[in-house]
């Protein structure tokens, strides 16, 4: 018995595949500089309100933007770093078809969050920290 062959209108389509050629929806846009708008607002409120509790007087906005200018200088360098990083972390994965690369770099950037999430920062200290 011959079993019938698929056309390309009727083989089944993979919906798992981000559509990476289309431009995010309007409400992807708004929600993402909400988030990004009240993540600047609180970074605002804090700075003024502990300025506030120390007694500091502000005289000029300087250290702010310099501030600001070292944190996207901080940020392009991790966005950066985070492209090599993923990739010496699952190079071996992928290459030997263990897993399924998306599944591989997902499963990396979720792991590398969840460290910087959870570590202490003793290995930083212990390099700063003047021996004993």
């Amino acid at each position: 018995m011959a079993t019938p062959s698929l056309t390309a209108a009727q083989a089944p389509t993979s919906s798992a595949k981000p559509q990476l050629d289309k431009k995010p929806s309007l409400l992807t846009i708004v929600i993402f500089f909400a988030v990004l708008g009240s993540g600047l607002l609180f970074t605002a409120y804090s700075l003024m309100h502990d300025m506030n509790e120390l007694g500091t007087v502000m005289t000029t906005w300087t250290p702010f933007l310099l501030l600001g200018v070292a944190l996207l200088i901080a940020l392009g360098f991790e966005f950066v770093n985070g492209f090599h990083d993923t990739a010496n972390a699952v190079a071996t994965v992928i290459y030997t078809n263990s897993l399924p690369p998306n599944f591989v770099v997902a499963w990396s950037g979720f792991f590398n969050f969840l460290g910087v999430l959870l570590s202490s920062g003793a290995v930083a200290f212990g390099i700063i920290a003047p021996p004993q």
